[in-house]
């Protein structure tokens, strides 16, 4: 594969090729280049294209990448057990209630788990009770 660059700009492949001139040891060529330059600065002067060097493909060296340490993710917390409750969290979620102007519905709600007060209610009952009072629009 080839690969050609044209620079469409007089001043700068000039520029190049003094430069070049000057790297390869001919300075005397190099200051004659710059005196016609200087002379001719007000004639616009077309230099030939300069060829490219051609290197080939095989010589140039393909860039090596270490991919970055990935660390390893960590497990998802799986619950193992049921949410538990303490009767003052419940006590809160259904003050929230009566102040909501909805006692008749906690009497309804404690009465539907066979008691008339919630410090009547059995532990085991503690997360069904709680999951009536979110229901029912409490925060637990």
């Amino acid at each position: 594969m080839n690969i050609t660059i044209h620079i469409q700009a007089p001043e700068l492949a000039q520029a190049i090729n003094n430069l070049a001139t000057a790297l390869t040891g001919n300075v005397a060529a190099a200051a004659a280049t710059v005196a016609t330059e200087q002379a001719a600065a007000t004639t616009p002067v077309t230099p030939p294209p300069a060829a490219p060097p051609v290197i080939p493909m095989s010589a140039v060296p393909s860039p090596t990448y270490a991919a970055p340490p990935v660390a390893p993710a960590p497990a998802p917390v799986v619950p193992t057990a049921a949410q538990t409750y303490t009767m003052e969290q419940l006590a809160v979620a259904a003050t929230q209630l009566v102040d909501a102007g909805r006692r008749a519905e906690l009497v309804s709600l404690l009465a539907s788990f066979g008691v008339q007060a919630l410090t009547a209610l059995h532990k085991e009952q503690y997360g069904a009770f709680a999951t009536q009072l979110r229901a029912m629009g409490a925060k637990i």
